[in-house]
């Protein structure tokens, strides 16, 4: 039974073939062999050619404008990158500004807790003989 499905598979694959040969040839003789054949092939190149140029003017409007977009995202970056470097520069400054009133805010305390030591030792240790 499978050498039936098989040879039948076969004669189907050939039938195909052979249909598929048929139509080749037969488009064949038709367009070299015939005033109409040839009248239609030459519509055809006509066409193909037709097409070819637009396709052709569509790739080259495409690549004018990722021309235009890489040139536009160029611009972008620029402009970012103007926009982290003044930033940049009023972080920086602004950086500096509140560690200087910081370090200035310690400086303070640190004074503040030299008197208070200094204000310490002389109540507590008034009474004590000097070291000679």
């Amino acid at each position: 039974m499978s050498d039936n499905n098989q040879s039948h598979g076969t004669d189907i694959k050939f039938l195909a073939g052979f249909f598929i040969g048929g139509l080749i040839g037969a488009l064949t003789i038709f367009f070299l062999g015939t005033k109409e054949g040839k009248k239609a092939g030459k519509l055809l190149q006509q066409k193909g050619e037709d097409v070819l140029g637009e396709l052709e003017d569509q790739v080259e409007e495409l690549e004018q404008k990722g021309k235009d977009l890489l040139k536009h995202g160029e611009e972008i970056k620029e402009q970012v990158l103007e926009k982290i470097e003044d930033k940049s520069e009023e972080f920086t400054e602004t950086a500096s500004r509140k560690l200087d009133s910081a370090l200035a805010h310690i400086e303070e305390i640190q004074e503040h807790g030299r008197e208070t030591t200094a204000s310490i030792r002389k109540r507590l240790f008034k009474n004590l003989p000097k070291k000679s």
